[in-house]
């Protein structure tokens, strides 16, 4: 897949951007706050209709304005020369595929890959597993539908459940609600314990290009409650009623899972050094993007938004030798460095929202 125009209108700070990107690799060059990352983030938001630095959609806006509007011509593997038409409010979300409009995210989640490299990657590390999971959730649910369709009936059915609980609904209430939520947490358990063991191979061999000794990474699956059928699931959301109507809210579940990556010394985020971490989010971020690939036989679009001057020469120098030479790369940052002046970048100027071509790099 190759994005060739993307047109960008009122998005934080760029009022309009009109970007052609016949080629392969574009470079966004300019000094820090002038919309380099706005860009990026923009076009990264047709991959799920989301944000890559933040879960929130009025930060978007800018300044006294409600909407957004977004424009991608793209070169697909499937598709064909396609033109996808985003307008986003506050509470709508307008979806047009050369022209058709799209009304669920599952037709929609998928078809258009885009992989963000950025500093909020080093959460997944660090943060907290709600970090974790939102990561693993979108990786997983962009490549399969089924996996999409249990977690999205599987939040619906928290929600409800919880409703149950603020009520303090009789057992008959609850009886028929937990039925449908243990199916929903066998079938996120099951197919969490596939996708990991998959992304875990992958992983091992794309972090093979940013170690220095023998580091091997570890990713292992913890899910809150690990039982052997629907059934066992039924009884166990049964068991915690009586102290989930104290708490009001359902405490325990798939919505609880956590992930735990480690290198050879132990836990990544406990034992591994800042350039171990960094390098270990650049190749989470790297395999995800082969899993896209390998899964959805298209070739995604990865975004660098300034995070490998972040990385050590040989870690930087390492990762730009891997990266496939026909894969689409738009990267930011104040300057060429190490690695990235191997590469035929066509260059942007970037200055107070404002996008000037001005040839290719040398």
């Amino acid at each position: 897949m190759q994005i060739t125009k993307a047109r960008i209108s009122r998005f934080r700070n760029i009022d309009f951007c009109d970007l052609t990107l016949s080629e392969k690799n574009h470079f966004m060059l300019g000094v820090n706050g002038q919309g380099k990352s706005n860009c990026l983030e923009a076009i990264g938001f047709i991959s799920a209709l989301r944000s890559f630095r933040t879960q929130l959609t009025k930060p978007l806006f800018q300044k006294n304005t409600n909407e957004f509007q977004l424009f991608y011509e793209i070169e697909h593997e499937r598709l064909g020369i396609t033109e996808v038409e985003l307008q986003i409010k506050e509470k709508q979300k307008v979806l047009l595929i050369d022209g058709d409009p799209v009304k669920r995210l599952a037709d929609f989640i998928g078809l258009f890959p885009v992989v963000p490299l950025h500093s909020g990657d080093l959460m997944i590390l660090r943060g907290s597993p709600s970090e974790r999971r939102r990561f693993f959730d979108m990786t997983l649910a962009s490549v399969d539908p089924d996996y999409f369709e249990a977690l999205r009936m599987y939040h619906r059915t928290i929600q409800e459940r919880n409703q149950l609980l603020k009520m303090r609904s009789k057992d008959l209430a609850f009886d028929a609600f937990e039925k449908e939520l243990a199916r929903f947490a066998f079938s996120l358990v099951a197919k969490r314990k596939e996708g990991i063991g998959q992304i875990s191979q992958i992983l091992a061999n794309v972090y093979e290009a940013f170690s220095e000794d023998n580091e091997s990474p570890l990713l292992a699956y913890k899910p809150d409650a690990d039982l052997a059928s629907i059934h066992d699931y039924e009884q166990f959301f049964k068991e915690q009623r009586k102290k989930d109507l104290i708490l009001g809210s359902t405490s325990r579940g798939p919505h609880r899972d956590d992930y735990v990556i480690s290198l050879a010394i132990g836990g990544a985020k406990e034992y591994g050094s800042d350039g171990q971490q960094r390098g270990l989010s650049v190749a989470l971020r790297m395999a995800q993007a082969s899993l896209f690939e390998s899964k959805l036989k298209i070739k995604p679009v990865i975004l660098i938004d300034d995070i490998l001057g972040e990385l050590d020469p040989k870690r930087k120098e390492s990762f730009w030798s891997s990266c496939a030479k026909d894969i689409q790369i738009i990267a930011s940052g104040t300057e060429f460095s190490v690695g990235e002046a191997s590469r035929n970048w066509q260059v942007w100027n970037v200055n107070a929202g404002n996008f000037k071509q001005v040839g290719a790099s040398d």
